[in-house]
């Protein structure tokens, strides 16, 4: 079996079809885009593709892209310090950067739950505590006995 040409390296290979990162920019860039998004009071985006001198942004929604657009050459200078090479911004709604801040919000709100009854004898384990307390403390553990005692 001849072979014409000789294998290449896969970093080669990555490097020429723009598949491999710059880890150290990319991040680099994310936390400028974040900062400045911070100041406007813009969340959920982030930067989603750096190709060939042109980076991606991603934005959950398109109620925020007309306000990118006019901001892009803000944008652009700012990003231009961390990678000179950087040509030009586009901008694209991925529905997915909502769903998946949804799922993360409905995970972290859980249901405070409360007592609605507090028995007779916490209540006068209270009061007798309050007997020893200091002054502030005291007056504190007499009004959750009462507490009790009007639920009752």
């Amino acid at each position: 079996m001849n072979r014409r040409r000789q294998p290449k390296p896969v970093a080669q290979l990555l490097k020429k079809s723009g598949l491999q990162y710059d880890l150290p920019l990319f991040t680099k860039l994310d936390s400028l885009l974040q900062s400045f998004l911070k100041q406007h009071n813009i969340k959920g985006c982030r930067v989603g593709n750096l190709q060939n001198g042109s980076l991606l942004i991603e934005i959950p929604n398109a109620n925020w892209m007309m306000r990118l657009q006019f901001m892009r050459n803000d944008l652009l200078s700012i990003l231009r310090q961390a990678s000179p090479g950087l040509l030009k911004i586009n901008i694209k709604v991925n529905p997915r950067l909502e769903i998946d801040k949804s799922v993360v919000s409905k995970a972290k709100k859980r249901p405070k739950i409360r007592a609605t009854k507090m028995s007779e004898d916490v209540a006068d384990s209270f009061l007798a505590m309050a007997d020893d307390a200091d002054p502030a403390l005291k007056k504190a553990l007499q009004s959750l006995a009462l507490f009790s005692q009007k639920k009752s």
